[in-house]
């Protein structure tokens, strides 16, 4: 009976980085695909949707982007695998940080799977901050997810139709 007016705790979790793997085909050849996830690469699909990417050091290779998104955050990439046409990886860190999340490591690998297609497969690992609860994580996990897709879908939509159908999707989305 006493134990009715106990204070429910929230349990803490491990501080463990969450990883998230995600793939989607593109009819696209794997050095399209490719070029645009190349920072460096004029391509690259944020660029070519009007953000800024500058290179900030050249060892170890890290770029800076300013997102038309988000004006105020700095994203800093520091390049950890290029390897053309089959796998880019990147160390990211958004400051000030933002919510819960520390940093991440993005890594796609990139398939051919036919002549003018591949399959691209994107392997997010987060770092949050330490100390979250169940309910924090699987709020994170869920926001991580469906940026993930969207990210992918973004990435397969510019490749087959161009950065004008990307801006369409957004405005459907109410994303711009």
């Amino acid at each position: 009976m006493f134990g009715l007016f106990k204070r429910n705790r929230p349990t803490l979790l491990p501080d463990e980085p969450i990883e998230m793997k995600v793939s989607i085909e593109i009819d696209r050849p794997a050095d399209e695909v490719y070029a645009l996830l190349d920072f460096a690469d004029a391509r690259h699909q944020l660029r070519a949707r009007g953000n800024e990417i500058r290179e900030i050091s050249s060892n170890p290779l890290e770029y800076r982007l300013w997102y038309d998104l988000a004006p105020d955050l700095n994203f800093l990439f520091r390049v950890t695998e290029a390897v053309p046409g089959h796998s880019y990886a990147y160390a990211c860190s958004i400051v000030p940080p933002v919510g819960r999340r520390l940093g991440s490591h993005e890594a796609y690998t990139i398939e051919p799977t036919g002549e003018g297609s591949c399959t691209l497969t994107f392997v997010n690992t987060i770092t949050h901050r330490p100390g979250l609860t169940e309910e924090e994580l699987g709020d994170e996990v869920a926001k991580s997810s469906v940026a993930a897709a969207d990210a992918l879908t973004k990435l397969k939509i510019q490749a087959e139709f161009g950065v004008e159908a990307v801006e369409g999707y957004e405005r459907e989305l109410g994303q711009r």
